[in-house]
């Protein structure tokens, strides 16, 4: 999972809420699993870097004081060649799942098409996938092999702008519509009305999002 930090303590959350990964695995329908969250930079801008392979020098709503993106191709290999094998050798496991939200759910679904034949199933929820529409766009084109079953979904409180709320919903449908063209072991889109850019948020679906996945 990224944004690690963020997974399971509503005290050491950058928000000050969490995704109560604990109590959902706890629950009784959750399938048995082992998490594994990786801690993001703890700038903004830090976290742009890690999370999309892409830079962007600016966007509508959020100043930048530098351009930002470009090394989510280096943390993809951080954590699949050195943090993933260091930890299969320590807690051996036969499949392996990626997931996040925002612009973690962009990682994951490059994660997804970069090393399907690593990975057994991902999800993104409240994906950002407007910061890349176009890039991602060509990059799922592109793609030869087979996606694994991937788990999509927005908001549609995302932000305060009606606008902005506009926009997840039409990248969504935009990065769907793209996927769905391409070999595949399943895909589920999902739009969440009135569902919010939070943790809280997050932490409400993560149990249907992890049984329709782990199967």
């Amino acid at each position: 999972m990224h944004d690690g930090q963020n997974l399971f303590d509503d005290q050491k959350a950058a928000y000050g809420a969490s995704w109560r990964f604990m109590e959902t695995m706890l629950d009784p329908k959750c399938p048995k699993m082992r998490v594994l969250g990786i801690s993001n930079s703890e700038s903004f801008e830090g976290r742009i870097d890690e999370y999309s392979p892409y830079v962007r020098r600016s966007f509508k709503g959020e100043g930048l004081s530098r351009p930002c993106g470009g090394k989510g191709d280096l943390y993809l290999s951080y954590v699949m060649n050195e943090v993933l094998p260091k930890y299969r050798s320590k807690y051996p496991t036969t499949k392996v799942y990626m997931g996040g939200s925002s612009l973690g759910g962009v990682i994951t679904l490059i994660a997804a098409l970069d090393y399907a034949d690593q990975i057994d199933g991902a999800f993104g929820l409240s994906n950002s996938w407007w910061f890349v529409e176009k890039q991602l766009v060509r990059k799922i084109e592109h793609f030869k092999g087979v996606l694994p079953p991937f788990y999509l979904d927005t908001g549609t409180k995302e932000s305060e702008n009606p606008k902005t709320n506009l926009g997840y919903l039409k990248s969504q449908e935009t990065i769907l519509n793209a996927l769905i063209l391409k070999e595949n072991n399943g895909i589920k889109a999902e739009v969440i009305q009135g569902a919010k850019h939070f943790e809280t948020d997050w932490a409400i679906r993560l149990l249907e999002v992890l049984i329709w996945l782990i199967k």
